[in-house]
């Protein structure tokens, strides 16, 4: 018995020691994850939150930021930002909002008015800065000659928001947010020059690519409900003539005389946006016996958005014979 006494000792010496050694590994392993959980927080933390008010310009953001920034958007997809009111709860998710891009359109001016109080620490920037702003259409249509509107701030009552549908405009935007992403998070300055460079060689091919495609119909008018493609009309030299006269429906006087024109335009087609009710596009449509093509100035993907208005564009202004 007494000779099994070291025997039990090494035995128990070493069961002890092999312990130890898993308890050690345990932990290094727990303080392994640990350290890699904490090192994602502080990489979800480092990144730049962003607020814009539609996808389009979130588009934009994004490209330049990467995965240096989170953006946010006002606007759900399928809402107009014109009408759209965000919910107390919408406004609270914003909380730690660092930039606040703004580029004029009423539902920034509704958020605007709790910012100081939502989001204390955020820096509103306006887009618009170095942008040649046109006149809000209210309802009216407008040739390229008639925009003569000198840059200044954004202003919801005098001019027209929506500057992201001309891809000169859209340069501008990435410009001036791309300086303000490089103020806020110095150390990622490079990255995001970068990435607006390869941005803006991708905007002035586009930019080209309509050119090319929308030549051939300078100084013609296309229908449309909402009057949003103004700044897309005055780069490529276009009218857009508003179904939509200051957020109503045209009375039947009105949409007569609309149809009369667009028949004398040889419009073969007419673009009303999803946000809104298309009866009144409809019976325009009906009387000229033109097509309904649905698009939105509000879709996320800016290429492939552009892309489609200026197919939409190319069937309007489709000689009859292309039509059956």
């Amino acid at each position: 018995m007494t000779a099994n006494r070291p025997s039990r000792f090494y035995l128990t010496l070493s069961v002890g020691v092999a312990l130890g050694a898993l308890l050690l590994i345990l932990g290094t392993l727990a303080l392994t994850r640990l350290s890699a959980a904490r090192r994602h927080m502080l990489e979800t933390d480092a990144q730049l939150s962003v607020l814009v008010a539609v996808d389009p310009i979130a588009y934009l953001v994004e490209r330049v930021g990467g995965d240096r920034v989170v953006v946010s958007t006002l606007t759900p997809t399928g809402k107009d930002p014109e009408s759209f009111s965000p919910t107390p709860a919408d406004l609270a998710a914003l909380a730690s909002t660092r930039l606040f891009f703004r580029v004029g359109l009423p539902v920034e001016e509704r958020f605007a008015k709790n910012v100081a109080s939502i989001a204390p620490n955020s820096l509103a920037v306006d887009l618009c800065e170095n942008v040649k702003l046109l006149p809000n259409p209210c309802g009216h249509s407008h040739s390229h000659s008639e925009h003569d509107a000198h840059s200044h701030s954004c202003a919801l009552s005098e001019v027209d928001p929506h500057v992201w549908t001309s891809p000169a405009v859209a340069r501008r935007l990435v410009e001036s947010a791309t300086q303000a992403l490089c103020e806020a998070s110095p150390e990622n300055a490079e990255f995001f020059r970068a990435n607006a460079a390869t941005l803006d060689a991708e905007l002035v091919a586009l930019q080209a690519e309509i050119s090319e495609r929308l030549a051939p119909f300078e100084s013609r008018t296309f229908v449309v409900f909402h009057p949003a493609y103004g700044y897309f009309a005055d780069e490529f030299h276009l009218t857009q003539r508003a179904i939509e006269s200051q957020g109503k429906a045209p009375r039947p006087r009105e949409l007569a005389e609309l149809s009369q024109a667009a028949r004398a335009d040889g419009l073969r087609a007419t673009i009303v946006q999803p946000e809104f009710d298309r009866a009144a596009a409809q019976v325009v449509a009906d009387e000229i016996g033109a097509e309904l093509i649905v698009h939105s100035p509000l879709e996320k993907d800016y290429f492939v958005n552009l892309r489609a208005l200026t197919d939409a564009l190319e069937r309007s202004f489709a000689p009859s014979s292309a039509t059956p």
